[in-house]
């Protein structure tokens, strides 16, 4: 059986127990679980939105050079009364005022009054029911406006390359952030199994020193010795297990799973050349998404520069309306109109010198951001890679420390059995293996994360995870 002591409680498991689990449980390994973490960071989610809103921003904006069609359906109530003033004709009657004199008695001359005008007086006016449905299909579809539209469409096709790039960056961050979190709990692993096993060989020396007491062969001092060398190797183990705890409950976290299970990628060192700085450099240059968010932002000062510079020239558009019901229309309104304007923009009450001047402001920003940006990251590309190759150096360097403390193991292992060295002196060279082999095992890890990092501020994530795929396990 193999025992595990956790906070103090030893919790055994059968060997068939744990393989079955083993077997059953598929292994995941870096790639995977890049793709699972990639699929449900929340992070992820948000710049995918954000991104996916300023797609359909655009597409909306690529529509403002065509026409603008509206239907206005209603219904009226009114009245129209207009007055042309009086018109004054000849009276053809006053001719006969005189004979129809001589013929009508005296009493009836008054009659005659009117008659006698040499001139009609007839009122002109007219009063129009406006009460009426009424249908109007209108249009109209600019033909210039100084270049607004088109710094408009730019500048949305310029916001949808800066949401993919600062989504690209987010990414990069959170796959190093996985690299960090996900061979950290294979560095956790490897150390409790460094851990547990010097336990069990602490364990088998305890057992071996109290058969030796009985005997009188060794001090009662002697396995006292042995003994705390034992709890030392099991306070050791409850370290490791509670850091191995933690590093699987972040990845657990971070791929939000309930559990993390077996890890198939496992620590590694790269041993062929790693390239030169300025190589990773120019890798940056070339593909970092920060510089191509910030080229963006550059595209988008310029449209609104741009756009800006527009509003002093004038508007030019196309329209037309047709009534689409003529039974109630007035005298005024017409079946149909259509026709070419202009709009000048005399006098406004925006100084637009004032904007063109801020729009430029925005583009000496943006090219100052490009350059610090710059700046910046050739510090994160070259500390990366000074890490990176430090690490590896420490790697290779922890070789030689690993076989002179196996072959003194041997040596004070060979010399106890004779006589010649005490239980300490054996647990002492052990304690120094297994301190050897955790600093091996810390300087891969370092060189995965400083690995990782690298590619991570260059934008080549993609190639970190071939490398991974491409090493086998070096602590086997």
């Amino acid at each position: 059986m193999t025992c595990r002591f956790l906070l103090g409680s030893l919790l055994c498991l059968p060997l068939a127990v744990q393989a079955a689990e083993v077997v059953n449980t598929p292994a995941l390994n870096f790639a995977d679980a890049r793709t699972l973490v990639h699929s449900r960071a929340d992070a992820l989610k948000m710049t995918a939105a954000e991104t996916a809103h300023r797609e359909h921003a655009a597409q909306s904006a690529r529509s403002l050079r065509g026409p603008k069609v509206t239907l206005d359906v209603k219904q009226m109530w009114g009245r129209k009364t207009m007055d042309f003033g009086t018109l004054s004709l000849p009276n053809p009657a006053a001719s006969l005022a005189p004979v129809l004199g001589q013929m009508l008695p005296p009493q009836q001359l008054g009659q005659l009054a009117g008659l006698a005008s040499p001139t009609i007086s007839m009122p002109l006016s007219m009063t129009d029911d406006l009460s009426g449905p009424r249908a109007t299909a209108a249009f109209q579809m600019p033909l210039f406006t100084g270049g607004a539209i088109t710094a408009k469409i730019a500048a949305s096709d310029a916001a949808v390359y800066e949401s993919r790039a600062d989504e690209r960056v987010k990414r990069d961050e959170l796959d190093a952030r996985l690299a960090h979190t996900y061979f950290g709990v294979q560095l956790a692993r490897s150390v409790e199994r460094l851990r547990a096993d010097m336990l069990e060989q602490e364990e088998k020396e305890l057992s071996r020193a109290e058969r030796f007491e009985k005997t009188g062969m060794i001090s009662r001092i002697e396995r006292m010795s042995v003994q705390v060398n034992r709890d030392a190797a099991k306070r050791e183990l409850l370290a490791a297990v509670t850091d191995r705890t933690v590093a699987e409950t972040e990845l657990s976290r971070l791929m939000h799973e309930a559990a993390v299970d077996r890890l198939d990628t496992s620590l590694f060192v790269v041993t062929k050349s790693l390239g030169t700085l300025d190589e990773w450099q120019q890798k940056a240059l070339a593909h970092s998404p920060v510089l191509r968010s910030i080229q963006a932002k550059m595209q988008m000062a310029d449209q609104g520069v741009a756009a800006a510079k527009a509003a002093w020239w004038p508007q030019i558009y196309a329209f037309g309306q047709g009534n689409l019901i003529d039974h109630y229309l007035s005298l005024t309104e017409p079946d149909w109109v259509a026709g070419i304007g202009m709009k000048i923009t005399l006098w406004d009450n925006k100084d637009r010198n004032a904007s063109v001047a801020s729009a430029r402001s925005l583009v000496t920003k943006a090219q100052a951001a490009r350059d610090e940006a710059v700046n910046q990251l050739a510090t994160k590309v070259e500390t990366a890679y000074l890490r990176t190759e430090q690490a590896r150096h420490q790697y290779y360097l922890t070789l030689s420390t690993i076989d002179l403390a196996r072959e003194n193991l041997k040596l004070r292992e060979k010399s106890f059995a004779e006589g010649l060295s005490t239980a300490t002196d054996v647990s002492q060279a052990r304690t120094q293996l297994v301190g050897a082999e955790i600093a091996r095992r810390v300087a891969a890890y370092r060189f995965v994360v400083s690995w990782a990092m690298l590619h991570a501020v260059t934008g080549t994530m993609d190639e970190f995870v071939l490398s991974a795929n491409d090493h086998s396990n070096i602590f086997e």
